[in-house]
């Protein structure tokens, strides 16, 4: 039988396992083993129950997120600062028995204290549904907005993603990362799975790195890596980050979209000259997080490239049902491991599937790969319009407006309407239009550029493309 990460946090004994940051409160892990299991036991009963838990980076959300993996339940994570409104509908349409981090009362709960956790609340009838024995994790696919729609993960699919993230960054119990990210959102949730997994010490802190006080804590932990998004490797350059003094940090990893490639060429050379290990990765919720990555050594020759397989992973392209086996061939990046999400789940009874994909992801991405089989991504098959018969393709346009003019850059629209928001203070709107229309041969009466001081994110820092397309 599978030893998960959870089970043997006993292992490591007096070892620090987790550090609030901003209370400077901290845990080792022998004392993480038996806290979570106390509440375990509190939570265990015959039928399996689906607890929502509203998260922050603390180690009271951490504490009620792995006590559940313990219990045998299943989880929900969500934002704890996710509106009342669409609290309300994830409630009414999955009906959770346990909502842990909910201060408000709800119609058919009681509240009840469960050790150290105040604001839990028990629903006062059975559950509708059998839950899945498989079923472990839910994430939104939509990261923070309360989409209905959510992925179905087990605990073979949480495992298999630690044991390779592991496993290509080289984490060990001396690693020391800090929370950059929130962890109901599947690239946040890795970093704290993967090192959990391996008995390092992780940072728990609700600051940005956007500020001085966040670096002022990673220099005073002596944290050894963090996780971006584009956004924040964008914001990064902007505020100077170059110029920061940081002689504990070993590794920096960017995933959660596309970064453009004269940002990852900066990044690198940064890296380069410090002495640092800088990984480019590529996943999607629906694979637990991680798809692939480049070798930070390999990605001087690789830039632009989503790079090769995590370990136990294969990736493939496809087109019109065949495999391509020719290098710069464009097809759809397929993925095959153990942590491919069961399926997805739109309403209580989806709950109760098993695994529906057998282990293999349509990641929905169009890309090729290289005579060294590193594979490229060229753009989504769904984010396309429809311009005069033509299909543009919104994530192609974002990347060359990027490259070109080396700005941040934000792409929407509807067919016969092209919107792109450009992250500058420079006077760029008519050269950006100009570019474009010139590049994909529109009419310039159909392209629409508007500039902005900041491209509107989700609290995961990819783009909020609702908010664009409201902008215009």
């Amino acid at each position: 039988m599978k030893n998960y990460f959870w089970e043997t946090f006993g292992d490591f004994g007096n070892k620090t396992s987790l550090i609030e940051a901003d209370s400077g409160k901290s845990i080792t892990y022998g004392e993480l083993d038996k806290i979570t299991d106390e509440i375990s036991e509190k939570f265990i009963s015959e039928e399996k129950k689906l607890f929502f838990l509203f998260t922050n980076n603390s180690i009271k959300s951490l504490i009620s997120y792995l006590a559940i993996l313990k219990s045998g339940d299943a989880v929900l994570l969500l934002d704890d600062k996710l509106n009342s409104e669409i609290r309300k509908n994830l409630i009414e349409i999955y009906k959770p028995s346990v909502i842990i981090n909910q201060s408000e009362e709800v119609e058919g709960y009681e509240q009840r204290s469960v050790g150290i956790l105040e604001n839990c609340l028990f629903r006062t009838n059975m559950s509708e549904v059998k839950l899945h024995p498989s079923l472990k994790v839910l994430l939104s696919t939509s990261g923070t907005t309360g989409s209905p729609k959510l992925v179905r993960l087990s605990a073979d699919n949480i495992q298999s993603n630690a044991e390779s993230i592991a496993q290509y960054l080289e984490i060990d119990e001396n690693e020391k990362p800090i929370t950059t990210l929130p962890f109901n959102y599947s690239y946040g949730l890795s970093v704290i799975n993967s090192h959990l997994l391996k008995g390092a010490t992780i940072v728990l802190t609700e600051k940005t790195v956007f500020f001085k006080d966040f670096w002022n804590t990673f220099k005073q932990h002596e944290c050894t890596s963090f996780a971006g998004v584009p956004y924040t490797y964008q914001m990064l350059k902007r505020t100077g980050f170059d110029k920061l003094d940081l002689p504990s940090l070993k590794t920096m990893t960017q995933a959660g979209g596309k970064l453009n490639e004269e940002m990852i060429k900066y990044f690198y050379e940064y890296a380069e000259r410090k002495n640092i290990r800088f990984f480019v990765m590529y996943g999607q919720t629906e694979a637990t997080a991680r798809i692939s990555y480049v070798p930070y050594e390999k990605l001087k020759y690789k830039i632009g490239s989503i790079g090769i397989s995590i370990p136990g992973g294969k990736l493939s392209l496809m087109k019109d049902g065949n495999e391509i086996t020719e290098p710069h061939q464009v097809g759809e990046i397929v993925y095959e491991g153990e942590n491919v999400m069961l399926g997805y789940a739109e309403s209580l009874n989806d709950l109760s599937k098993g695994n529906e994909l057998n282990f293999t992801l349509h990641t929905g991405d169009l890309g090729y790969f290289d005579e060294d089989r590193f594979f490229y991504v060229t753009g989504r098959m769904k984010r396309f319009i429809k311009m005069f018969g033509l299909r543009i393709n919104l994530d192609e346009v974002q990347k060359m407006i990027e490259n070109h003019f080396n700005i941040a850059a934000a792409c929407t629209g509807e067919d016969e309407k092209l919107k792109i928001l450009v992250q500058t203070a420079d006077e760029l709107d008519n050269k950006v239009k100009q570019k474009v229309c010139e590049t994909y041969k529109l009419n310039p009466s159909t392209v629409y550029v508007k500039q902005t001081d900041n491209i509107p994110t989700k609290s995961t820092g990819k783009y909020d493309y609702e908010k664009i397309n409201l902008m215009f």
